[in-house]
């Protein structure tokens, strides 16, 4: 890698602004690649071929390590699961940030995926204050309580188990 007095002005440029954003944020490869493109177009305008600086500047930051694709996916499922979002909705927004469906599918990868997607599903209901975390005296409607789980990217079945299920079991769902 060429040390920084070794590169054009706007190389330099695009290398803060990459490390800048990077400082912001977590993000993939591709999403990097986007962002610098965006701000090349702006800064540099539409006519300037940038992209030989992009890719530069995005081996710079893969072989320093400020980006990992692989971190970037295990960090946003953990996230995900944590927030109670579906395996579906957390692979969508990984798409969403350009990230390759290998790496979504190595991070799903598991033996207890359904025990997952239940515990994501339960978490749901309990930040949504739904099925058995419903505020009692207040009027509920279980289709809609079922259509805001499926909504989220969970199955009918699994969205009905949980709303209705009994209170204690689908409880010890977070307990595990």
């Amino acid at each position: 890698m060429p040390a920084e007095q070794d590169l054009s002005r706007d190389e330099i440029w695009m290398r803060r602004s990459a490390l800048h954003y990077l400082g912001q944020r977590a993000t993939s490869t591709a999403n990097l690649r986007q962002v610098l493109q965006r701000r090349a177009r702006r800064r540099l305008g539409a006519d300037v071929d940038a992209e030989t600086m992009i890719q530069r500047t995005i081996a710079y930051c893969v072989s320093h390590g400020f980006v990992d694709d692989m971190a970037f996916v295990e960090a946003r499922v953990h996230a995900g699961r944590s927030r109670g979002l579906s395996m579906r909705r957390i692979a969508t927004t990984l798409k969403g940030k350009g990230v390759d469906a290998a790496l979504v599918a190595e991070a799903f990868d598991t033996d207890d995926r359904d025990e997952i997607e239940e515990r994501a599903a339960a978490r749901l209901a309990q930040r949504k204050r739904i099925g058995p975390w419903r505020r009692p005296g207040r009027d509920h409607d279980v289709e809609k309580e079922i259509a805001m789980l499926a909504r989220g990217g969970f199955a009918v079945s699994l969205a009905r188990r949980i709303i209705t299920g009994d209170t204690g079991e689908v409880e010890a769902l977070l307990e595990i």
